[in-house]
C-alpha cells in the first residue's frame, strides 16, 4: 500500500473531511498542522504580562503627583553610581509583595496586586499617600508606566539604557 492509498484511507473515515477529493483533504489536513505548529512558537516564546512585571527590576525614572514632580527618589543607603545607570527601582514579586524607592528615606515595602489593566498598590509602610493607589498600567518588555488620578509613575527595565 502506497504512502497516497494510506493517507487516502485514513481520512476518508474523518465525517466532514471523508468526503472531499484527496488533493483538498491534504490541504485543509496541511493548514490544520502549519496552524498548531505557529500557535505553539508563537506561545513558547510569549510572556505574559505577570511574567514581564515580576521578572524585571524596574528603574524608577520619576514620580509626579498631581502634574508636578515629586522629589526624584532617593532611597538612603542606597549607593547611587549615575555613570553607570540609574538605581532607583522598583520590584514586584510574585509573592505579591511590592519593594518601591523612599523619598529621603529607607525603601518601602508594600503589597500588590493586579487585574486586567490597573495594579493596586496597598498597605505601603510609607509614603501610602503616594503610592497606595490604583493604577492602570501599560506595559512593554522595556517600560512600565503606572496611571492613577494623582499619581504617575515611569519605570524602564533596569539595564534597558
Amino acid at each position: 500500500m502506497t504512502l497516497l492509498q494510506r493517507f487516502e484511507q485514513s481520512t476518508s473515515r474523518i465525517p466532514w473531511l471523508g468526503k472531499q477529493e484527496v488533493s483538498a483533504r491534504a490541504f485543509v489536513i496541511g493548514i490544520v498542522i502549519a496552524s498548531v505548529l505557529t500557535l505553539a512558537l508563537f506561545t513558547s516564546g510569549y510572556k505574559s504580562e505577570k511574567n514581564i512585571l515580576t521578572e524585571t527590576t524596574w528603574c524608577v525614572d520619576t514620580v509626579m503627583v498631581n502634574g508636578v514632580t515629586r522629589l526624584q527618589p532617593n532611597t538612603l543607603g542606597l549607593y547611587t553610581d549615575f555613570s553607570k545607570g540609574k538605581s532607583e527601582t522598583m520590584q514586584l514579586h510574585k509573592d505579591g509583595t511590592v519593594i518601591l524607592p523612599g523619598f529621603n528615606s529607607e525603601a518601602v515595602h508594600a503589597k500588590w496586586r493586579s487585574e486586567a489593566i490597573y495594579i493596586e498598590i496597598y498597605d505601603s509602610d510609607t509614603f501610602g499617600n503616594i503610592y497606595n493607589n490604583v493604577y492602570e498600567f501599560y506595559i512593554t518588555p522595556e517600560f512600565l508606566k503606572l496611571v492613577s488620578e494623582d499619581v504617575m509613575i515611569s519605570t524602564s527595565r533596569k539595564g534597558a539604557f
